[in-house]
């Protein structure tokens, strides 16, 4: 019973809503012909309701607001005249107004199966044509009507039609404009996303050739201590390190499955994506989303892309990676600085994709450039927790374009000055051209 309550409850406060707001439109209005008869802003956003919200009864929308505007309308209309008789005369026109609007809205246009904004059009014109003669008829008392006054009345339903529709026009519009920024929204993480998590594939499966190495040295360490004559517990030892090693790899070969399951293709094979991308839009999603990191973390950095040539990608979310890891180690490089500026320059020269990344931050000491490449090398710590990174960042991009794309990578740096990557890649190799 109290779900049947709540259900109709549900069912009749958007028609209370509608009503509600046709009412308070119903006062941007204008005098006309007679005293009493208004013009009003509520005809032209009545069928804008009524055409967005087609799941209810026209007649159930229009029954409500010829209750509710006109009550609305007659007590402003009572205070200001003191007299009931005439506010009842004119609220009664009112209450015949929108019942019969409602009625031949739902003959002409809610009955039909197949109905668009022409017909909508029609049936906008004609209920309020009709409409208003009913109305100034009460009013007149079916007397005193001329050519004029019917003239007139189509006209003022015709320009109300047209407003009428504009309006949807606009609405619709702007709702398909929303739609696509959203599609865009979730398309530009979705690729950001999958670019990290392949990332992350290629790093684990070198890993895991790493793990397989350490496993077949402990496996050889257990024969050794085995074929001698070393203590039990020591040839035991040996066995358990060499058992947890495989299960590590199994685990490990389980969560990388598991990956690639949700990226949709193996990195580990020689199958390549045959969806290409223009770096265009590589650079368009990169840049947002570089934008909105610099935004959430306040850094004074000037973000700047020069794109002289434009070319298509096959291994996408690996460029994506690629540029995201440099530009942010670029950022995070100026995070004391006051005018920092990152410089993306995209470029072809004879048969060379050539991407040069440059910034003007604090620059890397002479010593640590031939480091900075490796796993695990990082200069960069937190100071209040003395948390040091992991430092895969370069040794991913490095990693991802000798392995993925056989290109190069080299590393300009002058300390207190900044810091210039610049890569390589053969234009076939990055738009996946077989030779």
């Amino acid at each position: 019973m109290f779900e049947q309550m709540s259900n109709k409850m549900k069912r009749i406060k958007p028609v209370f809503i509608i009503a509600i707001g046709v009412a308070l439109a119903s006062q941007i209005n204008i005098n006309f012909f007679l005293p009493g008869f208004i013009v009003t802003l509520s005809i032209v956003i009545l069928p804008v309701f009524l055409y967005f919200y087609k799941q209810f009864n026209p007649i159930e929308i229009l029954f409500a607001t010829g209750i509710i505007s006109p009550i609305y309308r007659g007590m402003f209309l009572y205070f200001g005249t003191n007299n009931l008789h005439i506010t009842i005369g004119i609220i009664g026109a009112d209450v015949l107004f929108y019942f019969s609007y409602g009625i031949l809205f739902y003959l002409l246009y809610w009955k039909k199966e197949k109905k668009g904004l022409t017909d909508l059009f029609f049936s906008a014109f004609l209920c309020d044509f009709f409409s208003n003669i009913i109305e100034i008829s009460i009013m007149l008392r079916f007397r005193g009507y001329s050519y004029i006054m019917f003239q007139d009345l189509a006209i003022i339903a015709i320009v109300r039609a047209i407003i009428t529709v504009c309006i949807i026009l606009l609405l619709k519009y702007y709702k398909s404009l929303l739609i696509k920024e959203e599609h865009e929204e979730r398309y530009r993480k979705l690729i950001l996303m999958t670019s990290s998590m392949k990332s992350e594939i290629y790093f684990m499966n070198k890993n895991n050739s790493d793990i397989e190495g350490v496993m077949k040295k402990a496996y050889l360490l257990y024969k050794t201590i085995s074929e001698q004559k070393y203590p039990t517990e020591l040839k035991n030892l040996s066995l358990d390190i060499a058992k947890d090693v495989h299960e590590i790899k199994k685990d490990y070969i389980s969560v990388i499955k598991g990956l690639e399951e949700m990226v949709g293709k193996k990195t580990d094979t020689t199958e390549a994506d045959t969806v290409k991308m223009n770096i265009k839009d590589i650079v368009n999603i990169i840049k947002i989303d570089v934008l909105e990191y610099i935004k959430i973390n306040k850094f004074n950095v000037y973000l700047e892309f020069k794109l002289e040539d434009n070319f298509n990608v096959v291994e996408h979310f690996y460029i994506v990676c690629i540029l995201r890891n440099l530009i942010y180690n670029s950022i995070e490089a100026m995070e004391d600085i006051k005018n920092g500026h990152v410089k993306i320059l995209i470029k072809k020269s004879e048969y060379d994709c050539i991407f040069v990344v440059t910034d003007n931050g604090k620059g890397i000491k002479e010593e640590d450039i031939e480091f900075i490449f490796n796993p695990g090398f990082s200069t960069k710590f937190n100071t209040q927790t003395g948390d040091i990174c992991r430092g895969i960042g370069l040794a991913h991009v490095k990693g991802i374009i000798n392995d993925v794309f056989v290109g190069t990578i080299e590393v300009q740096s002058t300390l207190g000055k900044g810091t210039e990557f610049t890569i390589k890649i053969k234009e076939d190799n990055m738009e996946g051209v077989s030779v």
